[in-house]
């Protein structure tokens, strides 16, 4: 048969070309009155009920488009449509519900359109719509107004007194995740800003790992409440950024650099104006540190610098980098080093005119600048700590007391991951004392801010200071016993709360501080004194978590660490998470035609019906592998968009992709049907009772007639839809991220993302999709630190167990198949010991399998790959264990540790490939791949699991999959490509040749 690879992209452009623009009109309309081209625009209801509506605002700007409507003849046509254009699933996302409960989260719209009658309440559509967001509903224009009590993070360490404390009243109690977006990855070292709305990142030099490649020297602008990247530009490379130097307003960032103050308009990301110094009372141009109050701009400025040279990488995986040292960490000597300046200056906002400046015969050291209501503070190393009067520039006092300098002391060596960056700010202040702590920090320092006379000290200087009513919180350091609360004005221990993890710096909220855990994040309940565990993400090593417009902001960052989430992830305060939506508004339980009979389908038991072969995913194949093959057909199943791996059953192949789209194929390639669900698909269907079972990220499970595709039920296994933006996708806050798995006439799911938004778990009838047993607990098992199960992993049936990896503290999540009991055992702590990169969210790294198959004779088929992707032990046979001797453990997720050593192999394989599917049988090894190194030259490969030689390899024109091969009872192969490809490979009889 002749491969057909050409016809797919044939049709997909007649298709394309036969959508018409009846609708630009009423769509160019609409874009003119929301005036905004980047961001989330709901749409309910549509305009003359016509699908072309939605592709022309796609075709007319760069916004994610969500629809709802309650006519399912429409939504289908809207899918059929936006699928023919090629916005299904990244720009276009349509949804079936009533108005009446819009299906996304609080805070997610940037503009709201309602068409029709059938309306959404006015409290409705303001509960989906962000701050300042717009909403038109009919003649009708709503903004939503900016809730009250919210606090701006405006400076690098919040405020100009460097105290990372939010007065945000908001933010407290639970929490629950709000958007999880790019970039993943960051190169160091970062600062953030946040206000208006507006996250600003700005990204330095030094890249570890290749992933960090793309954001070196990186200016960028990202909505606050959903996460989209609003504008990005170029910093000027050479400028060490680690700084007090932007300032963050309702409309502009304030970025000073090496030439200038730039003014940055906060919509567009160009440059408004720039504040320059004369240089007749400024060493240099430089700006050292900056701070903004009262419409009045403050600022050391001085001379020129190290210049810092740019640095990629080509390392491979998500983290665990080196601490190099960069020029001008060693602080030398001040005239080149980082943020020493002479010159004090304050600038009217309005006129650009300088107010006043103070200059100093003595360098002042930038990283101990800070200021109060009325007073800026400044040290010079060794020499004085001086109080300038905010007003007039005037010196107030300096104080060269002996016992003060011996107490601060010299600059420890710091830039150490223990430790943290020598180029963090080291000096705080409220109204009456001034705070000495830090990396470089040989102890804490305490002086009184009216004279600066010596208070007290502290033994420990490494301290991560967070200044509140009730003390002072200090975490850290790592190997200390704990973090101390102390007295203002004594110094006294108060309180103690467990250390903190290594670099990264506290940061406060109303009721909280936050920082790094080994593995996680620490929150101290204030109140109370008591620690819990935000495992699935750490906070990054400058920012550390920042609390700003009643929301939260880790990352991203730079390593592993026993972590589930990389990324720029928010949180939002909510205790909504397990209220269930009204029935009425949105059914769990949506069944189709139940009436007509499901045609039967006669599955061979050796056919491939479920994910990596069987419930286990063990990759076993009960069919040998062929002697030869010939490749058969090939079909283009989806465009940039991933497709799943493929099933098969009696002589048909099924596969999903993750626009939505499930497909079924006969055996000459031929497409038989095509359905759609709301939300991508990260695995492939299970086919059993005559039926299709697909997981969406929608956040339900779907039920389709395997032989025609229709559909039959649908059910939700979270407690709502509540959409947010997950990586450029609007996916349910409680995603079927990890497929499904069908054992007899049950079908079994999970929905969640991390634990603290809560993990269902529920098992249903196979036939009727009615609900059997659930369970909506186990995201929280440890009621104490308030961790959990998150779902990090497909699912799978295991020793009669429901199983997934379930990230960081808990490896793998276990429950009772009959009564969805949860087994494992809470652990009342607050770090973690296991990593995951899951599928669904970072394909580039879990794409990646591992093998282990024990052959009749006891010899172990062995290939470890590690959950980054960035470690390997070669595919190996090795010999039976000795009587007695244990399994060697291995985590589920494959993290490969340093110093391991492999038993002694019979053969091993000697190209160092890499692997991502298998399909095993005692005499031969079907696998896809590509050497390391080269994903360019991709195969599926035979071995000889007797010697490890190849029996038969064909080259790929792409990368498989995760677990994308499959083999059906009559031996014919099936890959799934990342390019969307699906290919067949017919068996040949070397006799017939």
């Amino acid at each position: 048969m002749m491969l057909r690879f050409a016809f797919p992209a044939i049709f997909a452009a007649m298709t394309l070309c036969s959508v018409q623009t009846v609708f630009g009109g009423q769509a160019d309309e609409d874009l003119r009155r929301m005036q905004i081209d980047k961001g989330i625009v709901v749409v309910v209801g549509l305009p003359g009920g016509q699908a072309d509506y939605l592709i022309d605002l796609c075709r007319s700007s760069d916004l994610t488009i969500y629809c709802q409507t309650n006519d399912a003849d429409l939504a289908d046509a809207a899918r059929r449509a936006a699928d023919a254009a090629g916005y299904l699933g990244s720009r276009l996302f349509v949804d079936l519900g009533s108005p009446r409960s819009i299906q996304l989260g609080n805070n997610i719209a940037d503009r709201v359109l309602v068409y029709g009658t059938d309306a959404p309440s006015s409290e409705e559509v303001l509960r989906t719509l962000r701050p300042r967001g717009i909403a038109f509903l009919g003649d009708q224009t709503i903004t939503k107004p900016v809730p009250e009590g919210v606090d701006d993070w405006s400076h690098p360490y919040h405020g100009p007194d460097n105290n990372p404390q939010s007065d945000d009243q908001l933010v407290r109690g639970s929490l629950r995740t709000q958007f999880i977006g790019y970039p993943k990855f960051s190169p160091m070292p970062e600062q953030t800003v946040v206000a208006g709305g507006r996250i600003y990142k700005a990204m330095g030099h030094i890249a570890h790992k290749a992933n960090q490649n793309e954001m070196l020297n990186t200016l960028l602008c990202i909505n606050a409440y959903n996460g989209t990247i609003l504008w990005r530009r170029p910093l000027s490379p050479g400028f060490m950024l680690h700084r007090n130097t932007m300032v963050a307003t309702d409309d502009a960032l304030y970025l000073g650099d090496h030439e200038a103050c730039k003014i940055i308009d906060g919509q567009t990301g160009e440059t408004i104006d720039e504040i320059k110094v004369d240089s007749e009372i400024s060493d240099g141009p430089v700006w050292k540190w900056m701070a903004m109050r009262h419409g009045i701009l403050f600022a050391l400025v001085g001379n020129p610098e190290a210049k810092l040279e740019t640095q990629r990488a080509i390392r491979r995986g998500l983290g665990h980098w080196p601490w190099g040292m960069w020029d001008g960490h060693d602080y030398n000597d001040p005239r080149t080093s980082f943020g020493f300046g002479r010159t004090v200056v304050a600038i009217d906002l309005k006129t650009k005119e300088r107010l006043w400046h103070y200059r100093d015969d003595e360098f002042l050291d930038a990283r101990a600048v800070c200021m109060n209501d009325s007073q800026i503070f400044c040290y010079c190393p060794g020499k004085f700590l001086a109080s300038i009067d905010r007003y007039t520039g005037k010196l107030n006092w300096k104080n060269t007391d002996k016992d003060l300098l011996d107490a601060i002391g010299d600059n420890q060596k710091a830039q150490h991951y223990i430790t943290g960056y020598a180029t963090s700010c080291y000096m705080k202040c409220s109204e009456d004392y001034l705070f000495f702590a830090g990396p470089q920090r040989a102890r804490m320092v305490v002086a009184s801010a009216h004279d600066g006379k010596l208070a007290w000290t502290h033994e420990t200087g490494n301290l991560q200071l967070v200044l509140r009513d009730d003390g002072v919180w200090a975490a850290g350091p790592q190997k200390s016993e704990s973090g101390m609360k102390f007295d203002y004005k004594t110094g006294e221990v108060l309180a103690t709360f467990p250390a903190r993890r290594a670099c990264t710096r506290a940061t406060g909220c109303a009721d909280s501080i936050f920082y790094r855990a080994s593995g996680g994040t620490v929150r101290v309940l204030t109140e109370s004194n008591t620690a819990q565990h935000i495992d699935p993400m750490r906070p990054p090593c400058q920012d550390g978590v920042i609390v700003a417009g009643g929301h939260l902001y880790w990352g991203p960052w730079m390593c592993g660490c026993q972590l589930s989430l990389y990324g720029n992830i928010a949180l939002r305060p909510g205790d909504d998470a397990a209220n269930e939506v009204d029935d009425s508004v949105e059914p769990k339980l949506v069944r189709g035609d139940t009436n007509a009979a499901v045609a039967p389908l006669d599955i061979d038991p050796d056919d491939w019906s479920t994910y990596r072969g069987n419930n286990a995913r063990t990759d076993v194949s009960n069919v040998t592998i062929p002697e030869q093959v010939r490749p058969g057909w090939a079909t283009q199943v989806c465009r940039n968009a991933l497709p799943t791996a493929p099933v098969t059953a009696d002589g048909m192949v099924f596969i999903a992709d993750r626009t939505g789209v499930v497909q079924a194929f006969d055996g000459d390639g031929d497409r038989v049907w095509k359905a759609y669900t709301a939300g991508p698909i990260y695995y492939p269907p299970a086919v059993a009772n005559d039926r299709v079972y697909v997981g969406s990220a929608d956040g339900r499970v779907y039920a389709f007639a395997a032989g025609d595709g229709r559909f039959l039920w649908s059910y939700r296994v979270g407690p709502k839809s509540d959409r947010i933006l997950v990586y450029d996708h609007l996916i349910s806050a409680w995603p079927v991220a990890g497929g499904v798995v069908v054992d007899g006439d049950t079908v079994y799911a999970a929905a969640g993302i991390t634990h603290y938004d809560g993990t269902h778990v529920v098992a249903l009838d196979a036939t009727t999709g009615a609900l059997k047993v659930s369970n909506t607990t186990s995201g929280t098992l440890q009621q104490e630190v308030n961790n959990g199960i998150s779902l990090q992993g497909n699912l799978t049936i295991v020793d009669g167990e429901l199983r997934f990896l379930a990230g960081g503290v808990y490896e793998t999540a276990r429950y009772d198949l009959k009564t969805l009991e949860c087994l494992n055992t809470p652990k009342a702590q607050v770090n973690s010991q296991f990593r995951t990169a899951f599928y669904p969210y970072y394909p580039d790294y879990g794409k990646y399998v591992s093998l282990d198959y024990q052959c009749g004779d006891g010899c172990q088929l062995s290939h470890d790959a590690s959950y980054e992707g960035s470690q390997f032990v070669n595919l190996a046979r090795q010999p039976p264990l000795a009587p007695g001797t244990p399994k060697p453990y291995k985590e589920a997720a494959r993290w490969i540790r340093r110093g391991g050593q492999a038993p002694e192999a019979i053969w091993q394989d000697k190209g160092n490939r890499r692997f991502n599917s298998f399909a095993v049988t005692d005499d031969t090894l079907l696998a896809t791949g590509h050497p390391d190194g080269n994903e360019a030259d991709a195969f599926l490969v035979s071995i000889n699991t007797s010697d490890g030689s190849d029996r038969w390899i064909h080259p790929l024109p792409a990368l498989a999959v995760k677990g994308g091969t499959s083999i059906d009872h009559m031996g014919r192969i099936y890959v799934a490509l990342e390019n969307g490809q699906l290919l067949c490979f017919d068996p040949v009889d070397p006799a017939a040749n």
